[in-house]
């Protein structure tokens, strides 16, 4: 119990709720109710405008950016961090210490495990404290879900693919707070993701516990049509289509969330609309934080002035390019152009920046589970057994998507045709969101080449090869000097 009191001391110096605590001595804090475990969660499990990034490698590594083509170079500020972006945009097996001598390390293992730490905390003391069974229900709820969606992301950027090789190292399977007495060993993927299920299957059983007014609250909390999209995330993950299009067609049919219509919005030339709010009906789960998407996808290049304000990344030319519908919607507001730029060029962001701002301001979330993606993952999941139900869930998707005058019901596709046309519409519909690396990952690993340019002129070339090692990032050195328990993974090998 000492133990237990210990780190429960730890997670409490992270969070802000002593207030509902009472103190046993100076170093010890016991929660006594629910509501405390509660508010606990908020500060130290919940991802948080103070915690370092999360999700600063899903949009960087992938085909859907590029090397800015406007003739700038490397600011006197920015110069001593060109070799460390160099490896990470040629996804280089030493990347992770190049970033730290750089003074750019990313804590992205650290983080997620600080945050499992607080989930385990509330699921640790959840039978020590007072409260109804609906307030714990609550609590058990949200720990649950939540750490399931964090080992979601550490195995998907630690460990190899599940489809590919799930008996593949992944990653160390914390499930208490209590202290380990030897160190951590990574448990297989197939172990991790086994462990996901059964945390969102026991997250949906708790949800479920509440009354049916308080399984979706819009108040920035993980909530049961979450955890239902999550569930059709990870069997689509592991390949279980039949599982992936059950829990997509609960999070369509069962709720009150409709797609935005983006035939309603009205372009001025001044504003886009925020798509990662609840004020927008497809929002399940808003979250995120600047940082988590803008680390290195809107590094800045040159000074500060208007015409020297690059930035180092943008949209890349075929993720623009996809977007072939004449008369999609999206292009016009999910792409935001950067300014001055002629002809056009896009950010390497999306749906979290209003026109007329260069980046999104620190209190604005960044990223959100979607309804529209429980469309796409039923039709992804149906596209090779049932085309009809692909092909409507898709068009549901496209009718909010296209212009009135332009649109038409996409037919007559079916097999392999009909699930690229999806995969397609998934990369339009979901691009910068934290997606596109990990589809990469889960539809077999191809090869594609990026460019790396000095002042607008390609001056390298890095290939990814298919099923590369480069796929699964390698673990820091500072992670496994800590931990000698850890083996650390295949390195990539891509051409340059």
């Amino acid at each position: 119990m000492k133990i237990k009191i210990f780190i429960f001391a730890i997670v409490l110096l992270l969070s802000s709720c002593s207030e509902f605590l009472e103190p046993k001595s100076p170093n010890e804090y016991i929660p006594k109710h629910a509501s405390a475990l509660d508010e606990m969660l908020l500060g130290s499990a919940y991802p948080s405008s103070t915690s370092d990034p999360l999700f600063v490698f899903h949009n960087i590594l992938d085909d859907d950016v590029k090397i800015t083509d406007e003739n700038v170079t490397w600011g006197e500020v920015n110069v001593n961090q060109r070799e460390a972006f160099m490896q990470l945009f040629s996804w280089h097996p030493d990347l992770q210490m190049t970033m730290k001598d750089a003074g750019n390390y990313q804590k992205v293992w650290e983080t997620y495990y600080n945050l499992i730490l607080g989930a385990n905390a509330a699921l640790d003391y959840i039978k020590e404290v007072s409260g109804t069974e609906e307030d714990k229900a609550h609590v058990q709820a949200q720990a649950l879900a939540l750490r399931a969606f964090y080992y979601l992301q550490l195995v998907n950027l630690f460990g190899e693919p599940y489809t590919y090789n799930k008996e593949a190292l992944g990653v160390p399977l914390k499930l208490t707070s209590a202290l380990s007495i030897s160190y951590d060993k990574r448990k297989t993927v197939g172990e991790v993701y086994d462990q996901i299920v059964r945390d969102l299957d026991e997250a949906e059983k708790y949800f479920l516990m509440l009354p049916n007014e308080k399984q979706f609250l819009p108040n920035y909390r993980i909530t049961l049509p979450a955890v239902q999209l999550l569930k059709a995330r990870v069997n689509l993950y592991m390949n279980n289509l039949e599982e992936a299009a059950k829990y997509a067609k609960n999070v369509i049919e069962d709720w009150d969330f409709v797609l935005y219509d983006l035939r309603s919005i009205s372009y001025d030339g001044v504003t886009f609309p925020n798509y990662v709010t609840y004020d927008n009906p497809e929002t399940i789960w808003a979250f995120g934080k600047r940082n988590d998407l803008l680390k290195f996808t809107h590094d800045l290049m040159g000074d500060y002035g208007v015409k020297d304000h690059w930035v180092l990344i943008n949209a890349s030319d075929e993720l623009v390019d996809n977007y072939e519908d004449e008369g999609d919607l999206r292009k016009q507001f999910y792409l935001v152009p950067e300014y001055g730029y002629t002809p056009v060029c896009y950010l390497a962001v999306s749906k979290c920046v209003f026109l007329g701002e260069s980046i999104p301001s620190d209190d604005k979330f960044m990223l959100a589970l979607r309804l529209s993606e429980a469309y796409l993952i039923l039709a992804e999941a149906t596209a090779k057994t049932d085309p009809t139900i692909a092909l409507n869930a898709v068009n549901e998707l496209r009718k909010k998507r296209i212009s009135e005058e332009k649109y038409k019901d996409k037919s007559g596709l079916s097999g392999d045709e009909l699930l690229e046309f999806v995969r397609n519409e998934r990369r339009r519909e979901l691009c910068f969101e934290g997606h596109r690396w990990f589809d990469l990952r889960r539809y077999g690993m191809p090869s594609f080449t990026r460019v790396w340019k000095e002042g607008g002129v390609a001056a390298k070339w890095f290939t990814m090869e298919k099923e590369d090692a480069a796929y699964t990032l390698p673990i820091s050195k500072e992670v496994m000097d800590r931990n000698p328990g850890l083996v650390q993974n295949r390195l990539g090998n891509p051409k340059y």
